[in-house]
């Protein structure tokens, strides 16, 4: 896992090579709105995406992770086919499901089924390097993403914050402050909160910490946050003691939003055990979300090493895909 995460860059860079070489045939159809099916690593590509292009994308962005496509699929919805492995059960229902309704197809894999109905239904499809565990896949997808939207003339041009993204990934040199976060999380839940525009990081964040580290971690964004979760910072007190809380605060912040989270800092410290501000480096969006990711990545690594798990494996994932298998 250290050198899969160390390679991030370089991932990144191979993902552009890809990305550049990609060819898309012409929609029948004028693009209304965009969908991304998937599931786990294979989705978060989109939520980086979605943060990205939300001030840019003339259409709606959305995801879906379940078995079932939504009514509004139609021959003018782009739909992004991401599984990395090309097996996922969930995704392949549900790009059966939206094969009736005629939709304009991607899909981005590495093989599996999906490469294979892609290339039967004369879909366009994009085939990613194999190998790898989808969660450590993640440049290969977000990037192939940005290419997919800009082809269609969804978003502009997105090379210059990219290279400032890849650039802020190789030249990473924060390990003393994964080394800090993780050791703060160590023995505690961590909370996660970020403004929306970044929340696919926090999304990031426990869903690393969660399979690296095997450790359990939540997460919710602001201003959201403040009209519903704020009021259950008071019990279980014992459990709450026990948190640590991590907020992701960029330069980017609304002014309101930043107030906010000022003051939330202050009623977290009154029953967490330690609350921990994160800021962003880079000056681009994109480049802040993909420092975020990459900070986010070590941080579960060193908080694995912290719990003496081993972070590549993710045994209970495997054993309940066996026993779906019993009911197949």
């Amino acid at each position: 896992m250290k050198d899969l995460i160390k390679g991030f860059g370089g991932q990144m860079k191979e993902a552009v090579s890809i990305g550049e070489s990609a060819s898309f045939s012409a929609p029948e159809h004028e693009i209304h709105n965009v969908l991304l099916i998937g599931l786990g690593g294979s989705a978060f590509g989109g939520e980086i995406i979605r943060n990205y292009a939300a001030s840019q994308c003339t259409v709606p962005f959305g995801i879906v992770r379940d078995y079932k496509v939504p009514g509004y699929v139609s021959e003018h919805t782009l739909l992004i086919v991401s599984s990395y492995s090309g097996n996922t059960e969930e995704t392949l229902s549900m790009l059966a499901s939206a094969m009736p309704h005629n939709p304009k197809v991607v899909c981005v894999s590495s093989g599996g089924q999906i490469l294979e109905m892609a290339r039967k239904n004369g879909y366009d499809h994009i085939e990613l390097p194999g190998g790898y565990p989808p969660r450590t896949a993640a440049g290969y997808s977000i990037i192939q993403q940005l290419f997919i939207l800009k082809n269609f003339g969804l978003i502009g041009a997105f090379e210059q914050d990219l290279a400032e993204a890849i650039s802020l990934v190789e030249h990473f040199d924060d390990h003393d402050d994964a080394h800090l976060i993780a050791e703060q999380m160590f023995n505690k839940i961590p909370v996660l909160y970020s403004s929306p525009d970044f929340e696919s990081v926090s999304i990031r964040w426990r869903q690393q910490i969660q399979e690296n580290a095997k450790h359990i971690a939540f997460h919710h964004v602001m201003p959201e946050m403040n009209h519903n979760e704020l009021v259950g910072w008071k019990n279980p007190a014992g459990l709450l003691e026990d948190s640590v809380v991590v907020v992701l605060r960029s330069d980017l912040d609304n002014e309101r939003t930043a107030i906010r989270m000022d003051i939330c800092r202050d009623i977290f410290s009154e029953y967490a055990d330690a609350v921990v501000e994160v800021n962003a480096s880079g000056k681009s969006h994109l480049g802040q979300l993909f420092y975020f990711l990459h900070l986010g990545d070590w941080v579960s690594y060193y908080l694995a090493e912290l719990n003496e798990e081993d972070p590549m494996p993710v045994k209970v994932i495997d054993l309940l895909k066996g026993e779906l298998a019993k009911h197949a």
